[in-house]
């Protein structure tokens, strides 16, 4: 076999096991992930109302490149269902994606972030192969395939693989400064760097590659070709993320506060970047021994030319991000394969009797880890047991107390989600098309069950879960995670208080030694970064408690469910104050269901807070007729009965309150109040 036959077929072996660790598991997962997910799924939808601001519309802390790229990608998936007579009208299809869809734009988003995943390890290769020649290309390339941390980042809709694509390519170009005087490898270089910058900020930071050769081949500060190639990244950025410079002032605000976050950190104090990419994220996804080998390849590279680009390319990204307290383990993915191209040419240089053995010696750590992470992708996630499990067993219209973090939500649908996407896609398409849109997304929509959620989260501060939010909210039954991460700690005192007055009904764990694993001690991503050990499946440990009979639900319907939502989101613009907005949202609630109790308890606090105490009276009356068994409302109806000095109705409330509840925390206060004491 010829050296150019040998050479295509190592390649083809080195792509196919790239691209077999970050497909096996990933896209069989349709479902969000990583709470990041959700932005670059989601937020591309806007763009079809013709507003391509991103800034007016999405959470700016990206630029719009990759949102750009994505929303094309949706469109194209849409035209073509179009075309197959498979979709109705824009706005339906936007309406049937945001509510009920999804799977299809995650499996898009995942298969873009592999495809640039693939790239980068060609890229990788190519640096290499310019330093060092053609055995180090496609080891550095191997060493990129197996890179642990690569991998796992690989399997999600997200910014920073395609950043680290862009990255080494522009690498790649600047390398060529080198060689050659042509004013085209300078824009070309140039434009690399701008798309670098347009996938995600930090990227920009590559622009020292083109710095490093130019003064590298001996040419001046005023050469008029690094100028033009600054030119040029600039001008690419401004093509493809336009609204940057269009709508400077927001731009510069959004900025700001990134460049904030990256010196002040997430919350932890984790100590500088540059103390955590060698201490964790390095060996995490290159192995030890990669680690190693990385450090003799830098000394290695130190003679050449090319070399010492690629390594003022490492010191210029490691200096800056390092610099900072944010140190998630995805924002070291440039330096991760920097780091694999070093490795790549360290091995190259080694004669041939060693030369396979040290190969192999780089490889086992790396790739051990990236096989069970994929492992892990495939057996699942307790988020997703979980929701079944829910969806199967617990009467539909149930409220759950969701205590645990953020991230470890079971994501079954709720309401409070459900207003969630009528309001974005108000802001998108405005009311009247919401309105017009309702009974096309109840007659698309499947046909699981709904639930209520009274969600308290714990943060880095304060632990959650609390006896007076299940008693708020009247909740049958209480949902918890934990986990290793902060973001998944329950308060001791409310375990215990839950322990002596519920029932554990069921337990999702990932396994015996979950706390054991190694994880991104910032990122909210159930999927570890090492230390495996007998670790079986991805996400937080969940139990679900019951803590009182099941309560009949009212609205099992879907229009019912919408009525709900509008209420629920009334209750919301309540608690900010805003009145009117209010009262505008549960007139659409009540005109849905006009037996939605709570539909009319929001009425009540509504009239109360404009000051109209007598018009409050009627709503709750409204509220105990619907809901003679809750004595939460009969109370509210007595107070408010108190307020106006009504004391005869307002003890007959009383009453009604101690009839259901002789034990309720205010007994002694109502027998006081019934009796005249006070």
């Amino acid at each position: 076999m010829g050296n150019s036959a040998r050479n295509y077929w190592r390649w083809a072996a080195i792509l196919a096991l790239a691209a077999l660790l970050r497909v096996w598991g990933p896209l069989g997962a349709a479902s969000v992930r990583h709470p990041d997910e959700f932005f670059l799924v989601y937020w591309p939808l806007y763009f079809s109302t013709g507003d391509f601001n991103h800034q007016h519309t999405l959470t700016a802390f990206y630029p719009a490149f990759h949102y750009y790229l994505l929303g094309a990608l949706y469109f194209l998936y849409f035209a073509a269902l179009k075309m197959g007579g498979l979709a109705w009208s824009l706005h339906e299809w936007v309406a049937y994606q945001l509510f009920w869809g999804g799977d299809a734009l995650v499996r898009i988003g995942r298969w873009v972030t592999v495809f640039f995943a693939l790239g980068t390890v060609v890229c990788a290769g190519a640096v290499a192969r310019r330093i060092w020649g053609e055995s180090a290309g496609w080891m550095a390339a191997l060493f990129t395939a197996v890179c642990a941390i690569h991998v796992r980042q690989s399997g999600l809709v997200a910014v920073d693989v395609p950043m680290t694509c862009w990255f080494v390519g522009a690498v790649w170009a600047s390398l060529r400064l080198l060689h050659g005087e042509d004013v085209k490898a300078y824009l070309w270089a140039g434009v690399l760097v701008g798309l670098t910058a347009a996938a995600k900020y930090p990227g920009a930071l590559v622009c020292s590659a083109v710095v490093a050769a130019h003064f590298s081949a001996g040419r001046g500060l005023l050469d008029r070709r690094l100028w033009a190639s600054g030119a040029a990244a600039i001008g690419a950025f401004f093509i493809v993320t336009p609204y940057t410079f269009l709508d400077y002032a927001v731009f510069a605000g959004h900025f700001s506060r990134e460049v904030s976050h990256l010196q002040q950190g997430h919350g932890q104090e984790l100590g500088l970047g540059w103390w955590s990419y060698l201490r964790e994220t390095l060996p995490a996804g290159l192995g030890w021994a990669g680690v190693v080998l990385m450090a003799y390849g830098a000394f290695a590279a130190w003679p050449s030319r090319e070399g010492r680009v690629l390594l003022a390319t490492f010191a210029g990204y490691y200096l800056v991000m390092g610099s900072g307290q944010l140190v998630f383990v995805r924002y070291a993915l440039p330096l991760l394969v920097i780091g694999a191209i070093l490795a790549g040419g360290a091995v190259a240089r080694v004669g041939r009797p060693w030369r396979y053995a040290l190969l192999l010696v780089g490889l086992i750590e790396p790739l051990h880890a990236s096989v069970r992470i994929a492992e892990l992708q495939v057996a699942g996630d307790t988020r997703s047991a979980a929701k079944s499990w829910v969806e199967t067993r617990l009467p539909a219209g149930s409220t759950c107390c969701n205590f645990g973090g953020w991230a470890g939500d079971v994501s079954v649908r709720t309401i409070e989600g459900l207003w969630g996407r009528i309001s974005q896609y108000e802001r998108l398409w405005g009311r009247e098309k919401m309105d017009e849109v309702r009974s096309f997304i109840v007659e698309t929509g499947p046909r699981s069950p709904f639930y209520s959620y009274a969600i308290h989260y714990g943060n880095r501060q304060h632990n959650a879960g609390s006896m007076d939010v299940v008693r708020k909210f009247d909740c049958p039954y209480v949902i918890l995670h934990r986990h290793a991460l902060v973001y998944s700690t329950i308060d001791t005192a409310f375990a215990q208080s839950l322990a002596v007055r519920g029932e554990l009904i069921t337990r999702f764990s990932p396994g015996s030694d979950m706390m054991s694993a190694r994880y991104d001690p910032i990122d909210a991503y159930y999927l570890p970064i090492g230390s495996f050990g007998e670790l079986e499946k991805m996400g937080p440990e969940i139990e679900i408690w019951r803590i009182g009979p099941d309560k009949p639900s009212s609205w099992g319907t879907l229009p019912r469910a919408f009525a709900q939502a509008y209420v629920r989101g009334a209750a919301m613009r309540l608690e900010g104050g805003e009145i009117a907005e209010a009262l505008a949202l549960v007139e659409r609630g009540l005109a849905l269901d006009a037996d939605c109790a709570d539909g009319y308890l929001v009425s009540a606090r509504i009239m109360e807070q404009a000051g109209r105490d007598r018009g409050a009276i009627g709503f709750y009356e409204r509220v105990v007729a619907l809901k003679p068994e809750r004595s939460d409302y009969w109370l509210a109806l007595a107070n408010a009965y108190s307020q106006l000095g009504d004391e005869d109705n307002a003890q007959r409330c009383y009453r009604r309150v101690l009839a259901l509840e002789p034990d309720h925390p205010e007994a002694a206060a109502l027998r006081r109040a019934i009796s005249g004491e006070g």
